[in-house]
């Protein structure tokens, strides 16, 4: 049987449902999915093996339009993956206005690009007219591939577009092995998972600063995980504990459950907040 093996760019701007789709690929979480801009602020290389092919997937930091939130080694990031992709998946918020500014950005990142493939998702939120002419809007100023109207949350039009994903991957062989799944470590899934749970109860800025610091011990069992979240003023550390530890409590108890669909083992979690203050 001829193996396939393709790399594939995840860009779009925030909260478009990039890690989602990702995630339903794989079928498990593997990227941190939350309704704060930002969320995924590092590169995770997800795999998913399907019958003879190979499909390594990118998934990369949003663009961001809120300057307060830019970052310019999160900007080069997409840049730093051109060279290497055989397809860009542009991901798109159906449900959303695009400006002028905005379509200058998806055309200059495109025209990187052999294959550019615009996905529009959420499409269960708006009407069908209203699709179709947003497709047209947008291919008669940016010249994709094709277009993809699908929903994630409501499993719509996936199906096709893996199938014209997997047509447009070269004939290669597989570079991961067929039980890799992302390659990233345990520790780094322990840590994104409790950085979720921030995301999920915590309204401030404090997560874009928060670091997390995990280490974990296997026993017959169980899993005793150890982690302790740095932030950077002390009035953050008051924000994740919360009033009368309250908000620490709900983000452990959170994450230790997360955690134990991950691991499939009870999961005993140390987790502490710890205020470093910048050195001078």
């Amino acid at each position: 049987m001829n193996k396939k093996c393709g790399k594939i760019l995840i860009s779009g701007f925030s909260n478009a449902g990039k890690s989602s789709l990702i995630n339903f690929f794989l079928k498990k979480k593997v990227s941190i999915v939350s309704h704060k801009v930002q969320t995924t602020n590092q590169k995770i290389r997800a795999i998913l093996n399907f019958k003879s092919n190979q499909l390594i997937f990118v998934d990369t930091p949003g663009i961001i339009t809120n300057k307060r939130f830019f970052n310019k080694i999160m900007s080069r990031s997409l840049l730093e993956e051109f060279d290497t992709c055989d397809l860009n998946l542009f991901i798109l918020d159906s449900s959303k206005v695009i400006n002028e500014n905005e379509l200058n950005k998806i055309n200059n990142l495109v025209s990187n690009f052999k294959i550019n493939f615009l996905v529009l998702n959420k499409i269960d939120l708006i009407q069908n007219e209203k699709i179709v002419q947003l497709i047209s809007d947008i291919n008669k100023k940016i010249n994709f591939s094709e277009t993809f109207p699908i929903s994630v949350k409501k499993k719509i039009g996936i199906d096709i577009l893996l199938q014209k994903i997997i047509k447009n991957i070269p004939k290669k062989d597989w570079i991961f092995t067929e039980n890799d799944l992302v390659d990233n470590d345990l520790k780094f899934q322990l840590s994104e998972i409790t950085r979720e749970k921030i995301f999920k109860f915590v309204n401030k800025e404090v997560p874009y600063s928060v670091k997390i610091n995990t280490t974990f011990e296997k026993l017959n069992k169980l899993v005793k995980v150890n982690q302790i979240i740095s932030v950077k003023k002390n009035s953050q550390k008051a924000i994740i504990i919360g009033k009368a530890g309250q908000k620490i409590k709900h983000i452990g108890t959170d994450t230790r459950l997360e955690m134990e669909k991950l691991l499939k083992k009870k999961v005993f979690l140390d987790l502490k907040v710890s205020f470093q203050p910048k050195k001078t």
